[in-house]
């Protein structure tokens, strides 16, 4: 009987994947079971031919953190062979994951904090000295071998990226951001504001935006330069091209607004990071809002930052974010940046007859279809449909017009009555609500702007708000010059520097990255809001940052539907939602102004109509659809 421990080899494929193998003589063997049941336990992409099992490197470098011990392998009766570039890649990995360990615990710094603007004025980083909280997150910094930034929009996390990279650089090593689109400005002139143009080691270079074709990003990778920004998007596209140069070029690589990897491997983007994330030589994510919908958003990002280790596993696992991170990540919080706490009003206005009368009805077969039906495990398309059930009530207490006209078309069946009554009152008492407060801010020479998660609700507004000269951004309006008055960096110019354009009318997901407002405005007033914390939470960044004076104060206005108990308001499911989201991220980052965010949540009265009860609704329905008994021989 041959006892000799199983040999398994690693290999690095050509293309970056990894390879278990074992000789078709040990296809039968404890380990070779083992590490097919450790692969699909946790669900990992792979492929299996003959005695080989095909998987992305990152994930090799967790199989291999969890069986590689000399105990496991001996227990186990295997032995791990690595081989060719393999050896090497392993060797790196096991000195991370050591290190990785220690600095979770306890950091050692590499410069003295209090030397480091010297030796930031010596790289030619002379234009912009850092404030101490800055210093205090570029010390720490400095300390990881890749790092996490979540301060909070305008605690200048740019700023800090730029002089962590000044001070880490190497001969021929390159700098890629990767970023939405609305940041590429914010990049691009970061290295003017800091860096002398003749710095040492080429500290002055400006980034280039990779922006062509494959070929025409291509031969910018190999011109010379050395610092890059890219989008997500663009990113997604240009795989091959960017993957090969993380592959030849010592890179350092920058995810800004690193949330938007949240998905991991159910997107392309999440999923191509997570594939190269052990080729760069250094990564580092820049984000206010690590998860912005639950704990498990952090997963993939921290498998991104540390590939192999097994961190995006403990968070999924149950082990609390904070405990899992440790001294991995800094956090500048807004009571840092001297900023006074935003005024939070919530401002409920009651649905009009034929408008609730619509509410009830969607609100009731949305109960019908999906209130015993919700799980995890339901298909993707009962799923897709509870989505746009959701949608269609959060439209409803908005704009019901639009509502019904997107309800017709998706062959949603309306009494004529009730759809008469919802066309005859025409916009919502709650739009022009939010219509009659920016027009009374403009006429106090303030200007606001109004936040609305729809498109159609964004033009409406604006045809409304005609006379106080509007202008609005969506997803629809292209990026462009600055000097492009039909550009989105021209609008935002425009409402800066036309004293007579007074109103903003913005969508979140498309405007709260990547502007900065609070120069000139003081004033957000939310017509709606989406269950996405991210979006709420870095709208109101846009005019609550750092630059404030002290004295300044920022008001925010929320509008919400009232509506009856029995019936029950959306917006009021959104704000608990969204307390419950920014409690869990105020747990992860220990910040006490998502404390108070979230306590102004949990403690806004409730959107609830009282004089209006469930008898008063039906009644109101059986009337618009015209079935209500005629007879008033008790008529008062």
């Amino acid at each position: 009987m041959n006892d000799s421990p199983t040999k398994v080899s690693i290999s690095v494929n050509a293309d970056h994947s990894g390879s278990f193998s074992v000789a078709e003589s040990e296809l039968n063997t404890s380990i070779w079971a083992r590490l097919k049941l450790s692969i699909r336990s946790k669900k990992i992409d792979h492929s299996i031919s003959g005695g080989t099992i095909t998987l992305s490197w990152p994930d090799a470098l967790g199989i291999v953190r969890e069986l590689g011990s000399r105990e496991s392998q001996r227990s186990l009766n295997f032995r791990f062979a690595p081989e060719g570039a393999a050896k090497h890649k392993l060797q790196e990995f096991a000195e991370q994951v050591r290190a990785a360990r220690a600095q979770r615990k306890e950091l050692t710094a590499l410069i003295p904090e209090e030397d480091l603007q010297a030796h930031l004025v010596a790289r030619g980083f002379t234009k912009r000295t850092l404030k101490p909280f800055q210093l205090r997150d570029l010390s720490h910094l400095l300390s990881l071998s890749n790092g996490a930034n979540f301060s909070v929009p305008g605690a200048g996390k740019t700023t800090v990226t730029l002089a962590l990279h000044t001070l880490i650089r190497e001969p021929g090593q390159h700098l890629v951001v990767v970023a939405p689109k609305s940041a590429n400005l914010a990049w691009i002139d970061i290295v003017s504001e800091c860096m002398e143009p003749d710095a040492p080691l080429d500290g002055g270079e400006p980034f280039t935006l990779l922006d062509g074709t494959e070929g025409q990003n291509l031969a910018k990778l190999r011109s010379g330069a050395t610092r890059f920004i890219i989008s997500y998007d663009l990113m997604i596209r240009q795989q091959s091209a960017i993957a090969s140069h993380f592959t030849t070029t010592p890179t350092h690589l920058v995810l800004d607004e690193s949330h938007r990897m949240k998905a991991g491997w159910k997107s392309q983007r999440g999923a191509f990071l997570l594939n190269i994330s052990a080729l760069p030589v250094r990564r580092d994510i820049l984000t206010g809002t690590p998860m912005p919908q639950a704990a498990s958003d952090i997963e993939s990002q921290l498998d991104f930052l540390w590939p192999g280790h097994g961190l995006g596993f403990d968070v999924l696992a149950g082990k609390s974010p904070r405990e899992v991170l440790g001294n991995l990540y800094v956090r500048t919080t807004k009571k840092e940046l001297g900023l006074r706490k935003p005024i939070r009003e919530y401002i409920d206005v009651s649905m009009s007859k034929g408008q609730l009368a619509l509410y009830s009805v969607v609100r009731n077969e949305f109960l019908r279809d999906f209130s015993k039906r919700i799980n995890a495990s339901m298909g993707e398309t009962q799923l897709l449909k509870a989505r746009r059930s959701v949608m269609r009530l959060l439209q409803l207490s908005v704009n019901p017009v639009l509502a019904l006209t997107a309800m017709a078309n998706d062959d949603f069946s309306v009494d004529s009555g009730i759809a008469d009554q919802v066309i005859d009152e025409g916009d919502s008492a709650k739009m022009q609500a939010v219509a009659d407060h920016a027009r009374a801010l403009a006429k106090n020479g303030e200007k606001s702007v109004v936040w609305t998660i729809f498109t159609d609700s964004i033009h409406g507004l604006v045809s409304s708000l005609a006379d106080i000269n509007p202008v609005y951004v969506h997803g629809g309006v292209p990026s462009g010059s600055i000097q492009d008055p039909g550009s989105r960096e021209g609008r935002i110019k425009r409402f800066h520097e036309d004293k007579d354009c007074s109103v903003l009318v913005a969508n979140p997901a498309a405007a709260g990255e990547g502007i900065s407002l609070h120069t000139v405005c003081h004033n957000a007033i939310y017509l709606d809001r989406s269950y996405v914390s991210t979006h709420y939470i870095q709208s109101i960044d846009r005019i609550h940052r750092l630059g404030l004076a002290p004295e300044q104060d920022t008001n925010i206005f929320i509008y919400r539907s009232k509506a009856p108990p029995e019936v029950g308001s959306i917006d009021m499911s959104v704000s608990r939602r969204l307390a419950e989201k920014v409690r869990n991220m105020q747990l992860l980052l220990d910040d006490p102004d998502l404390h108070e965010l979230a306590l102004d949540e949990e403690e806004a009265v409730d959107p609830i109509d009282y004089d209006i009860g469930l008898q008063d609704i039906i009644d109101l329905i059986s009337e618009l659809e015209g079935s209500a008994n005629k007879d008033f021989s008790d008529e008062i």
